[in-house]
């Protein structure tokens, strides 16, 4: 009788345990108070698509945000199981100024009914949100209201360049650089100008990083911070189509100049583009220490993770909406699909602004472009300005 009793007493210990070890795990779920932990859900959305892909590409839209996090190789902010991806914003090398903007991003983001039911976001939600997001890119990345805040950062050559058949400007571009000899100090201005009366129309600006990757801003006329190029006399786009085209480096002038009077050569400044992009991968080359960065075309898997999101397949939307293939086509079935002009392989496509209206769940709204001018623009706005 005594050791049935014993018995009984380690077997009732042995449930006590484990239903702790249970409920600890239980507790150790995706969703957390903690403004600076965000969960990340990753949702396959064609045949080659693969978690480290998606990986390499939350990495480089973080760098390119401003995070440290391919410099250091000791930040432990980012950690992932199966499909998921946890992101603590305080320990991916960000600037005090960025975590708090992050963090208001991530409790409006907790708030949603994604989130709170799924207790993750998309990945590609979440680029869409930062990268994607002009007024949050400015914010995160700390670029000024006014074009003259920028300026004062920088000593300018009094010497400019000027450039009367652009790739990208409408019209022509008058371009001053700095001339500080530190890489990271580096910065570039262009004025739009029309090209009969000389008069500037809008500012677009460039500048380097200290993690070796540029930032992007578009200022008006006035020199006032604005979300996008005027697409009457550029194709800048959004800051989000910069990143796209610049990737990690200078770009060069790709088309022939003539040369103008009181300006830099054309050849001349060729020249200097060229000596700052070398000057600039040899700096990438010295502090980045992240592999994934180190290989700068895999910056292509960042694009591809907001590019899958934004115009979803028929496998995004079954695995981003837990539903079957059946069920998702019934939905859709009134839209169109279309092909993506760049990456063909992905098959027929949706647009997410024609997608988020039919999800079984209420969604935090994105631009509907992430590159290009969006009509919503000033509805995606969720950071405070006041921080």
């Amino acid at each position: 009788m005594k050791f049935q009793n014993t018995k009984f007493f380690l077997n009732s210990c042995a449930i006590s345990c484990f239903a702790l070890v249970f409920l600890m795990l239980c507790s150790c779920n995706t969703k957390t108070d903690d403004a600076n932990i965000l969960y990340l859900r990753w949702n396959k959305s064609h045949e080659i698509d693969n978690f480290k892909k998606n990986r390499i590409g939350l990495t480089w839209a973080l760098s390119f945000l401003g995070s440290n996090i391919a410099l250091d190789p000791t930040l432990t902010g980012i950690t992932y199981t199966k499909d998921r991806i946890r992101l603590d914003i305080s320990q991916v090398g960000f600037s005090e100024k960025a975590v708090s903007h992050l963090q208001s991003l991530n409790i409006a983001i907790k708030n949603s009914e994604e989130y709170q039911k799924k207790g993750t976001i998309d990945l590609g939600r979440y680029i869409a949100l930062t990268i994607g997001s002009s007024q949050h890119y400015y914010k995160i990345v700390d670029i000024p209201l006014q074009l003259f805040d920028l300026k004062s950062k920088y000593t300018f050559d009094t010497l400019t360049a000027y450039i009367n058949n652009s790739s990208i400007s409408k019209i022509d571009r008058e371009i001053q650089y700095s001339i500080n000899n530190s890489t990271t100090k580096r910065a570039f201005i262009s004025s739009e100008r029309d090209t009969i009366t000389g008069e500037i129309q809008e500012y677009e600006t460039v500048e380097v990083m200290t993690n070796g990757l540029s930032r992007f801003a578009l200022y008006d006329i006035q020199g006032n911070l604005k979300t996008e190029g005027d697409e009457k006399i550029t194709r800048a786009g959004k800051p989000g189509k910069c990143i796209w085209c610049h990737e990690s480096g200078i770009q060069p002038l790709f088309r022939k100049q003539i040369d103008v009077k009181n300006y830099m050569p054309a050849g001349d400044f060729l020249d200097s583009l060229q000596r700052y992009h070398q000057e600039l991968k040899e700096y990438q080359d010295r502090v980045w220490q992240d592999a994934f960065i180190q290989n700068r075309r895999s910056h292509t898997n960042m694009e591809l993770a907001y590019i899958t999101f934004m115009e979803p397949s028929v496998e995004q939307l079954v695995n981003e909406w837990q539903m079957t293939k059946d069920e998702v086509l019934k939905k859709v079935a009134h839209l169109k699909s279309h092909h993506h002009h760049e990456f063909d392989f992905l098959g027929d496509l949706y647009h997410r602004k024609d997608i988020d209206s039919l999800a079984p769940f209420k969604v935090l709204e994105v631009p509907e472009n992430l590159r290009e001018r969006s009509h919503n623009e000033e509805n995606v706005d969720y950071i405070p300005s006041a921080l």
